[in-house]
């Protein structure tokens, strides 16, 4: 079993509210030769990955060409959304294949979710300590 890595929570500022802390991870997205740095929002409430529209731009992906669109809820509920595939490191650990909603929303932020992150990684929060841990799901 592979040890799991420590993160800890990051203080941010929402637009509306006071400082928060969050548990915010660093992942490098990868689609054929370009990557980039980022960090994700690991949301055990969203039932999918999230990827924001200009992340993806960057990363060089089509709106037009990409068909399979996806109906999101909350906030992001009234923008479309396609299905994309990414290639995804979190920390030292083996790159993962991770199935992305990406929105159109102007505001939407990279989010890890219950599909596929959740099912490819286990995930601890210790928010009273100010972390959390992550490490591959055991086969």
């Amino acid at each position: 079993m592979t040890a799991p890595a420590v993160f800890p929570y990051r203080a941010v500022q929402p637009q509306h509210a006071g400082p928060a802390l969050l548990p915010l991870l660093p992942v490098r997205l990868a689609r054929g030769v370009t990557a980039l740095a980022d960090l994700a929002l690991v949301d055990s409430g969203s039932t999918v990955n999230v990827l924001p529209l200009d992340l993806g731009r960057r990363l060089g992906l089509d709106w037009a060409a990409h068909q399979i669109t996806i109906q999101l809820g909350g906030n992001l509920a009234n923008h479309p959304a396609k299905a994309v595939v990414l290639d995804v490191t979190v920390a030292g650990f083996p790159l993962v294949r991770l199935a992305f909603a990406w929105s159109s929303h102007p505001d939407a932020r990279l989010i890890l979710g219950q599909t596929n992150f959740f099912g490819e990684f286990d995930i601890c929060f210790f928010r009273s300590r100010g972390e959390f841990h992550v490490q591959p799901r055991t086969p």
